[in-house]
């Protein structure tokens, strides 16, 4: 399974959302999908309809692990001109808007095995940026000087380390940031902002910003651009269904682009090996 083998996934996956035909997701007899944490048919999700575009597109691919995640915006605000005459009236039903996000997985045949679709129609934290005004933060695709790049493993456990200062399992001071470091959520600023004045490292000294991180995966690592997708389910009030995509340079945490999806109680996915970066270490894996 090659890179370009996932991002074709991707197309196909998107363009069956974008066209509402399910059908065409080319899974297999065994595929396990959930739409917001819960284990749900393809295309039962609110996301899936008639019509649909994506005008915010980043994907993400790691070939190790065969997982393509893909970030976007999705919405049926459509010009009746786009439209068959037949679907022209849907172009005056209620607007919406959703921030999305899937991660597929394939197996040994080049077939789906696992989809994990997240949406939600309204952002995060201050709520000042509407999905419609979303652009991708393109920072993430930029490639890393391999002077500057870590393993893969070091990756994981820097990330694994970030978990653990949220979780008060370690000193927050022992998660490697860049100066520079900063975390947007969903499109909102939310360190050194006017909102949240708290630079990111210290965001972890404020207990209402501690939770249980549990069921913690790390699906996507791309060592060239320096990205490291985590999942996890955070514990606390409220509860919280979420993804980082972290950018590490020379070893530290240099951007957050999180996606949240809070008050989801069930999560029908399990952490994938060891869950604190002492786990890790035990373990051997860095």
């Amino acid at each position: 399974m090659t890179k370009k083998d996932l991002l074709n996934l991707v197309i196909k996956f998107t363009e069956a959302l974008a066209h509402n035909n399910p059908s065409n997701v080319p899974m297999n007899a065994s595929c396990k999908a959930t739409y917001q944490g819960i284990v749900t048919p393809l295309g039962e999700g609110a996301i899936w309809g008639s019509p649909r575009r994506i005008p915010y597109r980043q994907t993400f691919v790691d070939p190790i692990t065969k997982t393509a995640i893909f970030s976007g915006v999705v919405t049926n605000h459509i010009s009746s001109r786009a439209l068959p005459p037949e679907m022209v009236p849907l172009a005056w039903t209620k607007q919406r808007w959703w921030i999305y996000l899937v991660r597929i997985k394939a197996d040994d045949s080049g077939a789906i095995c696992e989809i994990e679709e997240i949406a939600r129609e309204d952002t995060a934290a201050a709520m000042t940026v509407s999905p419609s005004q979303m652009e991708p933060p393109r920072i993430l695709e930029c490639p890393i000087a391999q002077e500057d790049r870590s393993t893969r493993e070091e990756m994981i456990r820097i990330a694994s380390l970030y978990w653990d200062g949220a979780h008060k399992l370690v000193d927050p001071a022992q998660v490697p940031f860049h100066p520079d470091a900063f975390r947007v959520e969903i499109g909102v600023r939310f360190s050194d902002s006017f909102d949240m004045p708290y630079s990111v490292r210290t965001q972890n000294d404020i207990p209402e910003l501690q939770w249980d991180v549990v069921k913690r995966r790390f699906p996507v690592v791309d060592v060239s651009t320096g990205i490291v997708i985590s999942m996890v389910h955070m514990l606390g009030n409220p509860t919280g269904y979420v993804t980082d995509i972290f950018k590490i340079e020379c070893g530290m945490i240099k951007y957050v682009y999180a996606f949240h999806d809070w008050y989801i109680d069930q999560i029908d996915w399990e952490g994938e090996g060891p869950q604190s970066t002492a786990e890790l270490d035990a373990a051997g894996q860095v």
